[in-house]
């Protein structure tokens, strides 16, 4: 069944939950579920291509047939209200409370162990290693990675992995990864998170030329805001990664490991008066 914290749409966890309900039951259709629920059938379809919304007072009997506990229906009623707000104001209040209930589903790094991210190839070594059949020998997986790392570095990475209880022995020679999802918890201030992203910022940079256009995804977009709009923005960028992350870890036949890079930043100070009418156009560069 999908898991409702890794949602940032209440009806595209509903409509995920109803084909996979569908295929363990076939029987089970938009008229039953309208049976149980309550709701004109025609109207869930409806929803769930996200051209409608439930109505508030259902919610309980959806919570009750997905088989939420007490924190995920709490998150279910508040991605309801999430989906639902226009309000800036509300809608970063109900985004900040979402990542606190999600804040148990995902491992968050305190500050000791934040070495991890010291170096990108103990992100990188992990993920590989979660791929791997064979993980045995590190100084093989540390020449896999690309570019690849020494010997010493490969060992160093994988002490850090060990100290952090990140793998643990197969019981073949090799090593199995923990936990699926590491974060720094938010907006972390760290030496150590700024030299993680410079140094993944430098490797997309070097992919422009290690890397056929067909192997990658090197785009840019210039674009203006209103500064309010920030929080908002954010907001989206964080669903983005989120539905990303989701679609990841659907795959079963994973063979490569990625890096993505999502980096939005002021190109020119706040303009004390700005011009009324339409705002300037997009500049997009393409994606090669």
């Amino acid at each position: 069944m999908p898991e409702v914290l890794d949602y940032l749409e209440y009806r595209e966890y509903l409509k995920d939950w109803f084909v996979e309900t569908k295929k363990d039951n076939p029987f089970t259709s938009y008229r039953y579920l309208g049976q149980k629920t309550g709701v004109d059938p025609a109207w869930l379809v409806r929803v769930f291509q996200k051209e409608g919304h439930l109505n508030e007072s259902t919610l309980p009997v959806f919570i009750r047939i997905c088989g939420l506990d007490d924190r995920r229906a709490e998150y279910f009623k508040t991605l309801y209200r999430f989906n639902k707000t226009k309000a800036k104001q509300t809608l970063s209040e109900l985004y900040y409370k979402l990542l606190e209930l999600r804040s148990l589903e995902t491992r968050v790094l305190s500050e000791p162990e934040l070495a991890y991210f010291g170096s990108w190839a103990c992100a990188a070594l992990r993920a590989l290693i979660g791929i791997t059949k064979d993980t045995s020998d590190i100084t093989a997986l540390g020449k896999h990675l690309n570019p690849p790392i020494s010997q010493d570095d490969a060992r160093n990475a994988l002490g850090i992995l060990k100290q952090l209880g990140l793998v643990v022995p197969d019981g073949t020679g090799g090593w199995n990864i923990t936990d699926q999802i590491i974060s720094t918890g938010g907006e972390v201030k760290s030496s150590a998170v700024r030299s993680f992203h410079r140094h993944t910022m430098e490797l997309a940079q070097e992919s422009i030329d290690r890397h056929k256009p067909e192997e990658r995804d090197i785009s840019s977009v210039v674009f203006t805001a209103d500064e309010s709009d920030l929080p908002e923005i954010k907001h989206k960028i964080e669903e983005f990664r989120r539905g990303l992350l989701q679609f990841a870890r659907k795959s079963e036949r994973a063979d490569r490991v990625y890096a993505l890079n999502i980096a939005m930043f002021p190109l020119s100070d706040k303009v004390a008066d700005p011009a009324t009418g339409p705002t300037s156009p997009e500049n997009q560069g393409g994606g090669k």
